[in-house]
Order: C-alpha cells, then structure tokens, then sequence
C-alpha cells in the first residue's frame, strides 16, 4: 500500500463524512459525536508499534503511517479504525504472541485487531503475507483466542486490507446518500 492511494482514501472518506454529516446525521434529533479521519501517526508512534507487535502487517502499518486513526460515531452504527497506542497498549498482553482467531477455522490463525463498528463488532488483519481482514461479531475470547462460528461470528470481509479500505468507503459513501447502512 503506497502513500498516495492512502492519502487519496482519506480525503476521499473525508469528503463523505462531510456529506453525510449535512445531508443524513443533520437530520437526527441529537448532536452529533466528533468525527475524524487522522492524523496520521508519528514515526516515533510507529517505530514503537512496530517493537512491541513485530509481527504486525506491513498493510495495517502502512495505513496507520499514512492516515492514521479514523473515528466516525455516526456513521451507520459507527466504524472506528483504533490508533496505534490503542492497538499496543490496550488490545495486547504481554505475552510476545499475537492473538489468535481459533473456532470455526481448522487451523489457528494469528491476527491483529485494528478496529470496531459501533455495535460491538471487531476488525481483525491476519498476521503474515496474505492480510485477510477478518470481521469477529460475537465472538467469545479466552486466553487470546477469539471464537464463533461460521453462520455468524467469524467472517472473512475482505481478501487484504486496501479491500476493507475500498468497502469501508462504500459504506460511508452508501450511508451519506439515504442514511444506508452497509454490513462490512
């Protein structure tokens, strides 16, 4: 994933959220939450990213360089991509291993989690070449295994990241026309 095609999804998100804040969330009977998009983290931030999860995806890396956290409450039932302290500091322990998704897959595969939906739900990259974005909704977890099944908690959303990137933009472009919400 390269600088510009990042930048280039960041403004190209900024610009819906702008619409989608005038032409459907105005339209809501409350004030609407603070919604950002960035900025993008500082080197310091990654290089200490990079220490503690050296296993974390080039990709996941990459968009956290280049665009940064990404926070919009009110967009469909929210979508939030988690900043990197939030990554190392709180979703890991310290045991030098990444977490593992376990059930339904036949075998254990090592991931990252990198951010929410509004409603509970996780996003999860996995670790190594491929980047398979996972999407865990209801998912038990234990021991830093995360668990479900195949009909409902865990599923495979897109093939690598700049997939999730292209749907998470199609869903907060959905949203800004008619309120849609989009299932990513």
């Amino acid at each position: 994933m390269d600088e510009n095609r990042l930048v280039d999804w960041a403004e190209a998100v900024e610009v819906a959220v702008e619409r989608a804040l005038r032409e459907v969330v105005s339209t809501y009977p409350f004030e609407p939450g603070e919604h950002t998009v960035g900025p993008p983290a500082s080197e310091s931030d990654v290089a200490a990213l990079q220490q503690r999860l050296p296993w974390i995806p080039d990709d996941l890396l990459a968009v956290v360089r280049w665009v940064g956290e990404v926070s919009l409450p009110d967009i469909a039932n929210g979508y939030f991509m988690f900043s990197p302290s939030y990554i190392q500091g709180v979703l890991y322990h310290d045991d030098g291993i990444p977490d593992r998704i376990g059930e339904p897959l036949n075998e254990d595969v090592d991931v990252v989690i990198f951010g929410s939906d509004g409603g509970g739900t996780l996003y999860a990259i996995t670790v190594g070449d491929v980047g398979t974005v996972y999407r865990l909704r209801e998912c038990g977890y234990g021991q830093g295994v995360y668990s479900g099944s195949t009909s409902f908690g865990v599923t495979v959303v897109a093939q690598n990241m700049n997939e999730f990137l292209d749907a998470l933009l199609a869903a907060v472009a959905a949203f800004a026309v008619d309120g849609s919400i989009t299932d990513l």
